[in-house]
């Protein structure tokens, strides 16, 4: 049992708290040799306050150095005596108890060693048990898995053998055709032997015939050479004849550029006269009209003098206003002989140049 166990079973035993933190005391002093302490107790029985296991490890305490005090109580002794004579027997008490539990300690240390050992071989045990258990299940399984693979095995075998029937079958039908095919194979080189001796005889016919052909074309070959060559010399002087006429194109070309060109200079020439000969006309236009509005001016001034003549009664000295032309038709008169003027100028400057 262990330490624990003990004190579930004190506290089922024992309801009084002090009792009971004296007697866990006495068991872990006596029977596993452990030094008590407050603090380890109240950890193990976890009863009361932390001041119930102080003052029962002091009561523990006390009760122990009372029992293991002697008393020699002999009258006849002298208190020194006494006294030194219960010294002896607590130290031959505490000797003895030491030793006991020395030999306590090494038998417990024994014990706990044997209980490992016991312990670890049973973990061994245990452990090859498993192993045991694993490879008894692992050969079960390599069981069925052979007895499947033989199963497929024979499967197999019985595929084998009925494809070696059908091979050994179509081995002896292969064997009659290879005998078939032999006799066929004769009869065919014979045929094939009448045949070649044929096609011999037809190959010299037809290089007979090819050298006949070989002739007939060289004689064709040398009558287009000779006809290409009088291609040659026809296309020759087609392009001869052809490069004359692009030359005497060539120089009416550039006659007529020339020409072309002198054109344009006298056009130039002309339009430059002729804007000239414009401004000229627009410079008489405004002479003729200063000059048309002061003859016009004159004209009322006529008039005027001719009404005060009327008036008083006088002739008039000129002719009546109906009788003259407008203003505007005179204009349009010398307007016109302005430009027959300059159509005459024109056109003499033209033929000048």
């Amino acid at each position: 049992m262990t330490l624990e166990a003990d004190i579930e079973a004190l506290r089922e035993r024992v309801p009084d708290t002090q009792e009971l933190y004296r007697e866990v005391c006495a068991l872990m002093f006596f029977r596993y040799g452990e030094t008590p302490t407050a603090n380890k107790l109240y950890q193990l029985v976890r009863k009361g306050s932390m001041s119930a296991p102080a003052k029962a490890l002091r009561d523990f305490w006390t009760e122990v150095r009372d029992r293991t005090r002697v008393d020699v109580g002999q009258p006849d002794l002298p208190p020194e005596v006494a006294s030194a004579a219960g010294e002896l027997a607590a130290t031959l008490w505490r000797l003895s108890g030491d030793a006991a539990n020395a030999a306590l300690e090494v038998f417990r240390q024994d014990a706990q060693r044997e209980i490992a050992e016991a312990r670890e071989h049973a973990r061994g045990l245990a452990a090859e048990r498993d192993t045991a258990i694993a490879a008894a299940e692992q050969t079960s399984r390599d069981a069925a898995n052979v007895r499947t693979e033989n199963a497929k095995l024979l499967a197999r075998l019985v595929e084998l053998e009925t494809a070696k029937t059908m091979l050994a079958d179509q081995l002896a039908q292969s064997r009659n055709e290879s005998a078939v095919a032999a006799t066929a194979l004769s009869e065919a080189r014979r045929e094939f032997a009448e045949e070649l001796s044929k096609l011999r005889v037809m190959h010299n016919q037809s290089e007979q015939r090819l050298a006949a052909t070989e002739k007939r074309a060289l004689l064709e070959i040398d009558s287009e050479r000779t006809a290409a060559r009088q291609t040659r010399q026809e296309l020759q002087a087609a392009i001869d004849r052809m490069a004359e006429a692009q030359a005497t194109h060539q120089a009416e070309r550039d006659q007529l550029r020339d020409a072309l060109a002198a054109a344009k200079t006298q056009l130039a020439t002309s339009m430059t006269r002729c804007a000239s000969v414009e401004g000229e006309l627009a410079s008489r236009d405004i002479a003729l009209d200063e000059q048309i509005a002061a003859s016009e001016l004159l004209r009322k001034k006529l008039e005027a003098l001719s009404r005060q003549l009327v008036e008083s009664g006088r002739p008039a000295a000129t002719s009546s206003p109906s009788s003259r032309r407008p203003s505007s038709a005179r204009r349009r008169d010398v307007r016109r002989d302005l430009k027959f003027t300059e159509t005459a100028a024109v056109r003499r400057s033209t033929s000048e140049s």
